[in-house]
């Protein structure tokens, strides 16, 4: 079940499409030496993406992302590299940013912010049962593990629902939200099972 829900989230992140890795650089003359470093650090992480190799790309992107923190391209693979290897809480930051700052089509962005916190939540909802199932495991920790899901699940719901507007997709990604929302109830039903155990157990 690991392997399968590994490959589900990779799946998901690689299937958003990444704007512009091969930048389109334009300037002064004075920046050609900046913008083709900029450029050939974006395409070795395309690269790297498509041979598999996350963490380089991530290492290539966060490169030129400390060169020209503001270019929304750099800023948006970035993200994508992070969702991909599973670091949803660097991802997160970054794509709200640039629905609040970029001129990107921001339909896209707040789809990818929804697709990113659907991954953390499931994540989370993953490890909170394996939790459970472990004698080993430190259940004090399952309870906040489950809320984090709940609100992450919330936030994927609403970060869709604000995409839909501007989407071609839109009956698409209506039904994920439907998914997760049937998600959702099911983790705020077991959180509760959790409380009504609690209460049980401490009168």
């Amino acid at each position: 079940m690991t392997q399968s829900f590994s490959n589900g989230v990779k799946a998901i992140a690689l299937s958003v499409a990444v704007v512009g890795m091969s930048l389109v650089l334009t300037g002064c003359q004075q920046n050609v030496v900046y913008q083709r470093s900029m450029a050939e650090l974006n395409e070795k992480a395309e690269a790297l993406m498509a041979s598999g190799d996350i963490d380089g790309a991530v290492s290539r992107l966060e490169a030129a992302h400390d060169l020209q923190p503001d270019e929304p391209n750099t800023t948006y693979n970035l993200a994508i590299a992070y969702q991909t290897q599973g670091s949803y809480d660097k991802a997160i930051p970054l794509l709200k940013q640039l629905v609040e700052k970029s001129q990107l089509d921001k339909a896209q962005v707040q789809k990818t912010l929804g697709i990113t916190y659907e991954a953390k939540a499931d994540q989370l909802a993953f490890k909170a049962s394996e939790a459970e199932s472990d004698p080993k495991a430190d259940k004090a920790k399952i309870p906040s593990m489950k809320a984090e899901a709940q609100q992450a699940y919330e936030l994927a719901i609403e970060s869709y629902q604000q995409a839909l507007p501007g989407l071609k997709n839109a009956a698409e990604v209506e039904k994920q939200i439907e998914a997760l929302q049937a998600r959702l109830k099911k983790t705020q039903a077991s959180a509760g099972a959790d409380s009504e155990s609690s209460a049980t157990a401490n009168p």
